[in-house]
C-alpha cells in the first residue's frame, strides 16, 4: 500500500499510525493470559497517604483516606481541571485509597484517559488490570529480571512511588537466558521531563528463534518487566512534576522482513498486553528505519488500534532526526549508537540470534 497523502515529509514517510505489535510501546496494548474480572479484593495492603497537595507520605500526592475526595483534590495532584470530576468518580467507583495499587490520582487518570472518559470501562480496565497484576505475577517477573524495588504479591509496590531505583539485572536461568536476545530496553538518559526513552530493535528481533527454541512466554516475561519499568518510572517522574510524564518509544526497524509476518499472533499477544494493562505509558512511538515491509504490516494491524493510539504513532524511513525531535522532542545524539547517537547499544538489548537447538542449563 501507498503511505497516506502528505506522508514524505523531512524525505522520509511519516504515517500517524500505531502498530500495535511496536506498541507495546504506545501506552496501550495484549492479552496474554485469561484473567478474571474481580472486585478489589487483593491481597496485600492497601497504601494510605495524606491528604492532596503535602507532597508527603507514601509515594506523594495520594486519594484521602476516608475516600471522599473532590475535584479540587485532583487539580492538586495534577490532573487536569476538565478531567477532575471523572478521575474522582473512577476512584470512588473502584474504591481507591492512598497510592497503592496503582491509586494515586495521575495513575487514575491514565485508565480514565485510556478508556476515553468512560468511568464505567476505566473502572472495568482497572479491576481487570489489578488481578492480572496479581495472577501473572508482576512481582515475580520484576525480581527475576531486575534489582532495586520490592513489590507485594498483589502486584503493588512496597516503597514510595515517586522513586524508582529499579535497575535490569537478570537473576533466574531463564531471566538470564532470554536477556541474550532481549531487543528493547530504557535508556539511561530519561527525556527532559524525566520520562523513560524505551528503544526497541525490532528489525533484528529473532522471532522465529523465539517460537523454534520455546522462547516466547519468557520473551513475554521479560517484556512484562520491561513496561512496568517504563510505567513506574513514568509514574515517579509524574508524581514529582504533578502531572502525567509518558514514555517516548523508539522502535528501529531496519531489517524487519516480510518472512516476519508469520509471527503475527506473537506480536498480537504483546499488543494486548499492554492495551490492557498499561494505560496511558507512552506519550509518541516513533518507528524509524523502516522499510516498506513495515508499510504493508500497519494496512494489516491498523484495524486494531484506536483512533487516540494511532496518532502516537510516526513512521520514518532512514532520514529520521528531524521527525525524532518533533514528535519526541529527543536529539539524535540521545539514541544508541546504533541510530547515529551515543548511548551504548546495551542499554536497548543484545536482540542476539537464537542457537538452534540449544541445551540450556
Amino acid at each position: 500500500p501507498a503511505p497516506p497523502r502528505g506522508a514524505r515529509r523531512f524525505g522520509l514517510w511519516r504515517q500517524r499510525a500505531r502498530m500495535r505489535w511496536l506498541l507495546g510501546a504506545l501506552g496501550s496494548a495484549p492479552a496474554l493470559l485469561c484473567f478474571t474480572t474481580s472486585p478489589l479484593g487483593l491481597a496485600g495492603p492497601m497504601w494510605e497517604g495524606p491528604d492532596f497537595g503535602s507532597g508527603g507520605g507514601l509515594g506523594g500526592p495520594s486519594l484521602p483516606d476516608e475516600g471522599n475526595c473532590t475535584a479540587a483534590h485532583m487539580v492538586a495532584a495534577g490532573v487536569p481541571a476538565e478531567s477532575a470530576e471523572g478521575v474522582c468518580s473512577l476512584a470512588s467507583t473502584v474504591g481507591a485509597r492512598g497510592t497503592e495499587p496503582l491509586a494515586d490520582p495521575l495513575s487514575l487518570l491514565r485508565f480514565f484517559e485510556h478508556r476515553s472518559g468512560d468511568i464505567d470501562a476505566a473502572a472495568e480496565m482497572y479491576r481487570e488490570t489489578m488481578s492480572w497484576r496479581a495472577s501473572y505475577p508482576v512481582q515475580a517477573a520484576m525480581a527475576a529480571y531486575g534489582v532495586g524495588e520490592d513489590y507485594h504479591p498483589d502486584g503493588s509496590r512496597v516503597s514510595h512511588a515517586e522513586h524508582w531505583s529499579w535497575q535490569w539485572s537478570p537473576s533466574t536461568p531463564e531471566a538470564q537466558r532470554a536477556a541474550q536476545h532481549r531487543f528493547f530496553g530504557r535508556l539511561k538518559q530519561p527525556a527532559d521531563d524525566g520520562g523513560p526513552v524505551l528503544v526497541w530493535r525490532v528489525g533484528i528481533a529473532d522471532y522465529g528463534g523465539f517460537v523454534r527454541e520455546g522462547l516466547v512466554e519468557e520473551m513475554i516475561r521479560a517484556f512484562v518487566a520491561h513496561f512496568e519499568d517504563a510505567l513506574q518510572t513514568g509514574r515517579a517522574a509524574s508524581l514529582k512534576a504533578r502531572r502525567l510524564v509518558r514514555a517516548r518509544v523508539i522502535a528501529d526497524a531496519h531489517g524487519f522482513g516480510l518472512e516476519n509476518l508469520q509471527y503475527l499472533e506473537v506480536l498480537r499477544r504483546i499488543v494486548s498486553l499492554v492495551e490492557d494493562h498499561f494505560p496511558e505509558i507512552t506519550m509518541s512511538v516513533i518507528v524509524v528505519r523502516a522499510p516498506w515491509s513495515v508499510v504493508t504490516l500497519y494496512s494489516i494491524v491498523s484495524p486494531w488500534l484506536t483512533k487516540h493510539v494511532q496518532e502516537k504513532v510516526y513512521i520514518f524511513g532512514e532520514d529520521f532526526e528531524n521527525g525524532l525531535r518533533e514528535h519526541s522532542g529527543l536529539k539524535l545524539s540521545a539514541m544508541p549508537r546504533c541510530l547515529g547517537g551515543e548511548a551504548s547499544d546495551g542499554e536497548a538489548g543484545l536482540a542476539l540470534q537464537v542457537p538452534q537447538a540449544v541445551a540450556y542449563a
